[in-house]
């Protein structure tokens, strides 16, 4: 009988030894880290209140002439930063419940939110308004920090613009 061990069980060996690891892509950048990398995604639930004073801030630049367009309602909104089986999501629900979900990619430091994942069901702004916007980021342990890179729609602004805490 031979010591030889067949080639097939020294791939697989090799296969399962790579998987896994300890490395968890999932954790949010840390406030003291440098850049995150876009396998930091601040991926997780978190929530803030959004005040009369967010929605004044944005009053400037609020188009509501869309169909079925309103501005958005104070009180206590849910964020959540989700990994998504094409692309990442990140989806806002509002005190009413409604929910407005959008695809998104991270880089370091900032979310791109590319497209609405139904936008017949529901949008921050009208089709008038390009539904692409960047957002950067500072995450720590239980917070999230985001602020607009020049977002068009005053709605997505208000809403998501501030500091958000990990729940």
């Amino acid at each position: 009988m031979s010591n030889r061990v067949p080639p097939f069980i020294v791939v697989a060996a090799l296969l399962v030894g790579g998987c896994g690891g300890s490395s968890n892509n999932n954790t949010p950048a840390s406030s003291g880290s440098a850049a995150a990398t876009a396998s930091e995604a601040p991926y997780g639930l978190y929530v803030r209140t959004v005040t009369k004073k967010d929605i004044a801030r944005t009053a400037g630049h609020r188009d509501e002439h869309g169909p079925d367009q309103s501005t958005p309602g104070t009180g206590r909104y849910r964020l959540v930063i989700a990994k998504g089986a094409a692309q990442d999501v990140i989806k806002v629900t509002g005190p009413d419940n409604f929910t407005i979900d959008m695809d998104m990619k991270a880089v370091p430091g900032a979310l791109h939110l590319t497209s609405y994942v139904d936008p017949s069901r529901a949008a921050f702004c009208g089709p008038e308004v390009p539904a692409q916007a960047t957002y950067t980021f500072k995450a720590a342990a239980s917070s999230l920090q985001l602020a607009p890179n020049g977002d068009p729609c005053a709605d997505r602004d208000s809403t998501l613009t501030g500091s958000w805490v990990k729940s």
